[in-house]
C-alpha cells in the first residue's frame, strides 16, 4: 500500500476482541480438547459407550478442522486481531505533532522508535501455529519528556520503507541529540559498519543545540 509523508503515522489501539471470532475459538480450543483427550485414554473403560464414542467423534471433526482451517489457513490469513486508529503522528522540523498535540523540542529529553512490523509482513516462523500475515501495527513510538513522563504510542506501517518518508526529519532529530544514533540505524536499516561510518561522516550533529 502506498504511503505519503504528509499523512504521517496512524496511531492504534488494540481492542480485546478479535475480529474473527470462530477462528479464536477453534485456535484456542485445545484447551478443552487435550483433557478429553486424558479422559478417553484413560477412562475409557469406564465411561458408557456412547459418551466414548461422541467424545472420539468430537476429537476427530475438532483435529480436522482446526488442521483444515486454523494451520492451513494461516498460510493465507493476516493476524487476528482488532484494533481502531485512533490518532496521527507527524513529524516536522520544530516539533512533532502526536493526536493534534503540538509537542515542541523544548519539552523533549528523547524519543525512542521501534518500527520493524509493517502490513503483509511474513512471520519468519517455520510452524503455521499463527497466521503467516503481519498487520503492521507492532511499531512503537516512546517520548520521554524533560517533566519525566513518558508516553507510549503503537502506530502501523503500511510497507517495508513507510518510515524513509520520514528519513530527513528523523536524521534533523539525531542532529538535535533527540534520537539515539544505534535507535536511528535500526529505524533506517543502516546495519552495516560501513553504511554507519558513513553516515555519521555527512550527518554530524549540531553543536549549538541547547539540551
Amino acid at each position: 500500500m502506498r504511503a505519503y509523508a504528509e499523512e504521517g503515522l496512524s496511531i492504534v489501539e488494540v481492542l480485546p476482541d478479535p475480529p474473527n471470532k470462530f477462528y479464536n475459538i477453534i485456535d484456542k480450543g485445545w484447551f478443552v480438547i487435550l483433557p478429553l483427550i486424558v479422559i478417553v485414554l484413560f477412562f475409557h473403560k469406564y465411561l458408557p459407550d456412547s459418551v466414548a464414542i461422541f467424545i472420539s467423534i468430537f476429537l476427530v471433526v475438532y483435529i480436522f478442522l482446526y488442521l483444515l482451517y486454523v494451520q492451513i489457513g494461516n498460510l493465507f490469513r493476516s493476524e487476528n486481531i482488532a484494533y481502531n486508529i485512533i490518532g496521527k503522528i507527524h513529524f516536522y522540523n520544530d516539533f512533532v505533532e502526536i493526536m493534534n498535540m503540538r509537542i515542541d523540542f523544548s519539552e523533549l529529553r528523547s524519543i525512542e522508535i521501534t518500527s520493524y512490523d509493517y502490513e503483509g509482513r511474513r512471520s519468519s516462523s517455520n510452524t503455521l501455529y499463527n497466521p503467516i500475515y503481519s498487520l503492521g501495527i507492532n511499531n512503537f513510538l516512546i517520548v520521554y519528556f524533560k517533566d519525566g513522563t513518558v508516553d507510549k504510542y503503537q502506530f502501523k506501517l503500511l510497507n517495508e520503507i513507510h518510515m524513509f518518508y520520514f528519513r530527513k526529519e528523523l536524521i534533523h532529530y539525531y542532529k538535535l541529540g533527540l534520537i539515539r544514533e544505534l535507535n536511528l540505524h535500526d529505524i533506517l536499516g543502516n546495519h552495516s559498519f560501513e553504511s554507519k561510518s558513513d553516515f555519521r561522516k555527512h550527518n554530524p550533529k549540531y553543536n549549538n543545540y541547547p539540551s
